[in-house]
């Protein structure tokens, strides 16, 4: 996986729906939310095709960078731009943000060390959960207890990649030893 530099048609898509977190999040702070919920809908399809098209192309590293770092910001501005015009707690907000910074900076732990970097169902479950109560915000301020059920699914779903980690490996699993250096 060494073409970082290669531009594939999913990377394109993914770039797309970082374009798309401006209008997006003008929409929503103009009282433009339907406007909102399209360029939103634009967006959550433009993240399913370039999932789909990655499979099928041969993944490069800058994909496997920017897809969840452009997951991360569109959602993380559209909290705070729900937050602003009273939709969502700002403690919503920050609580959403704590798990996703941490699978973010899981993501490149493994990344760093050549690890394999795939969602798994927890994952896929509490993204589509948030898609799901983040579309809600834009047709209705009782989405929040929607938004509030995909907090818990987040803390689920970093809580369990925490644990993939964690829990012990076979020695074929683990990889070569590196023996001990000597103390001086």
């Amino acid at each position: 996986m060494d073409n970082i530099g290669v531009v594939t048609w999913a990377n394109v898509l993914t770039l797309l729906r970082l374009a798309l977190v401006p209008p997006t999040v003008w929409a929503v702070l103009s009282g433009r939310l339907y406007l909102g919920l399209g360029l939103f809908l634009f967006g959550v399809v433009t993240d399913i095709l370039d999932g789909w098209v990655a499979r099928r192309e041969r993944p490069t590293v800058a994909g496997q960078l920017l897809d969840p770092l452009a997951d991360k910001v569109f959602y993380f501005a559209l909290a705070v731009a729900f937050h602003v015009v009273g939709r969502l707690p700002l403690v919503a907000v920050l609580l959403t943000t704590l798990p996703q910074v941490g699978i973010g900076l899981g993501t490149l732990v493994l990344w760093r060390r050549k690890r394999e970097l795939r969602a798994r169902w927890p994952g896929k479950a509490a993204a589509a959960l948030t898609a799901l109560a983040t579309g809600l915000l834009f047709l209705t301020p009782q989405g929040v207890w929607v938004y509030w059920a995909a907090v818990a699914a987040q803390y689920g779903a970093g809580l369990y990649y925490l644990a993939q980690q964690t829990k012990r490996k076979t020695p074929e699993e683990a990889g070569p030893q590196i023996p001990a250096s000597p103390r001086r």
